[in-house]
């Protein structure tokens, strides 16, 4: 057994500076000490998917970032673990807790299958692991060889925290009270019927024609991120090919890290239902260099064009629960061109909600430019 300092001071010095996850008894005393620590960040993350995707944004954006769960937490992770960081080569550190380990103490009957299977999970993702060290003299080794594999492979390094690894800490901070306005409320405001409005290209053409090279423009997997690049292949954009869902969580990661790069997030409706809990994060953060921008055509339009369920979704309405500070919804493509001219400068965390119809060039091709040259330019242009 070590403490969280005999760990976390030397990783710091590493770098390893910028942690976020979800918590995890076993990880309790870990979490605690960063949080209560000078030097270290914590992003409390929903869920531990967007944990991953937060890391790697952070990470792109140049921190060494850290990503913490539990291990029935896992299969949450597989997605953007498999599709995020191994694809375009973002190496951020995990670790996972072995809840239900065979042999070892008791547990909860949920943890059972997962501990038996948890190591076999990450070896069936190509990811490199260790267990955690358990005394002092292992801690050098063990940061050792997760620096050194990260740098060289650009894949994330996973240790697997059993229980007891760690001494106790209890959390000495108190939670800062909330300062949530909640009489913030928000109208719709949805005019034409839904044949008159534009589809996804012309808007993506205005929003590239008044960010310019101005902003780190993030757009969502499928077709969103295909018809970008048509419109015009560009340094600062970075076209997510996987990881339904976590455009935002990985937006959000990098405009935490670089405040004064303006951030957009090209989200689809598809993919924010799937993962809508990193408004939250979002919102309780507020990275005012934040700007999430959802075109929304009621349809998984990369599949076949089936039907979502956001004609009756109020994402403004969500926008204002979760504690954004600027809310636009509109379906005219006018509103939404003059709408940008304000987005460049605004100093505000904002989520726009543009509804469109569905449907996209009849010959719509693929990037040319593979995942990996797109992460290495993208990471240039954002740390420059």
């Amino acid at each position: 057994m070590i403490t969280a300092s005999q760990f976390l001071t030397p990783a710091r010095e590493l770098g390893f500076n910028f942690y976020t996850g979800t918590p995890c008894s076993y990880l309790k005393p870990f979490i605690n000490y960063v949080i209560d620590t000078d030097g270290f960040e914590f992003i409390d993350s929903v869920n531990e998917g967007d944990a991953v995707a937060i890391a790697a944004g952070a990470t792109v954006g140049g921190k060494r970032a850290v990503v913490m769960f539990q291990n029935s937490g896992l299969g949450n992770a597989v997605n953007p673990l498999t599709s995020l960081t191994y694809t375009f080569n973002i190496p951020v550190m995990v670790i996972t807790t072995l809840r239900g380990e065979p042999g070892g103490p008791a547990d909860e009957p949920q943890h059972e299958l997962m501990g038996q299977i948890t190591i076999a999970m990450i070896e069936t993702m190509r990811l490199k692991w260790a267990y955690f060290p358990q005394t002092d003299s292992e801690v050098a080794p063990a940061l050792k060889l997760a620096d050194e594999y990260m740098k060289q492979t650009n894949q994330p390094f996973v240790f697997v925290m059993r229980k007891d690894d760690i001494a106790d800490y209890k959390l000495q901070k108190k939670p800062a009270p909330s300062k949530k306005d909640i009489s913030i409320t928000h109208t719709d405001h949805f005019n034409l019927d839904y044949k008159a409005r534009t589809t996804r290209t012309p808007v993506l053409e205005a929003l590239q024609k008044e960010m310019g090279l101005d902003a780190a423009v993030i757009a969502t997997t499928g077709k969103t991120g295909r018809e970008f690049y048509e419109v015009g292949d560009q340094k600062n954009q970075f076209y997510m090919v996987g990881s339904m869902g976590c455009a935002l969580a990985f937006g959000i990661g990098l405009a935490l890290v670089r405040p004064k790069l303006k951030v957009v997030v090209i989200d689809g409706d598809g993919a924010l239902l799937m993962r809508t809990g990193s408004m939250a994060t979002a919102g309780a953060y507020k990275p005012k260099n934040l700007v999430h921008i959802l075109i929304d055509n009621e349809a998984h339009d990369s599949t076949g064009g089936q039907g979502t369920v956001t004609g009756s979704v109020s994402f403004g309405a969500i926008a204002a629960g979760f504690g954004y500070e600027s809310i636009y919804s509109t379906d005219e493509l006018t509103v939404f061109t003059e709408l940008l001219k304000k987005l460049k400068s605004n100093n505000e965390t904002t989520f726009v909600h543009l509804k469109t119809q569905k449907g996209s060039p009849e010959k719509l091709g693929r990037p040319k430019v593979t995942p990996a040259e797109v992460s290495v330019r993208f990471t240039e242009f954002v740390q420059a």
